[in-house]
């Protein structure tokens, strides 16, 4: 008998040929996972170590702020301090210097708003 002169032989035929074809895929794909299995777990080891080293030195960022906060608002502290006591032991001076303080500041906003009106002129 020739092969493709009985249908049902010819439909048995494909339905063994569909059969080893998806067995020898399934094969390859378990063999493709087993193998890259341990290639996903190397990577996935190296991407915890990289977010463990990015996550110690934002803690360690994190602290330095912390302490440099603290260090500046000891620092204003201190500041302020020295300045009452300045204002404290000398009135006059520091009503001195808050008019010359303001007087400069009145001259330079004036100069300031004069320059741009003087651009908006040149437009």
């Amino acid at each position: 008998m020739e092969p493709f002169t009985n249908p049902k032989m010819t439909r048995d035929a494909v339905r063994r040929g569909i059969r080893t074809a998806r067995g020898n895929l399934h094969d390859v794909i378990d063999n493709v996972a087993d193998k890259s299995v341990p290639v996903f777990r190397q990577v996935s080891g190296r991407a915890r170590d990289a977010a463990h080293k990015v996550a110690d030195g934002a803690h360690h960022a994190a602290d330095a702020i912390y302490h440099k906060g603290e260090q500046l608002n000891s620092l204003q502290q201190q500041l302020v301090a020295g300045t009452r006591n300045t204002i404290r032991n000398r009135p006059l001076l520091a009503v001195g210097i808050a008019v010359a303080s303001g007087v400069l500041l009145s001259w330079w906003l004036s100069r300031r708003q004069k320059q741009q009106q003087d651009i908006e002129d040149v437009e």
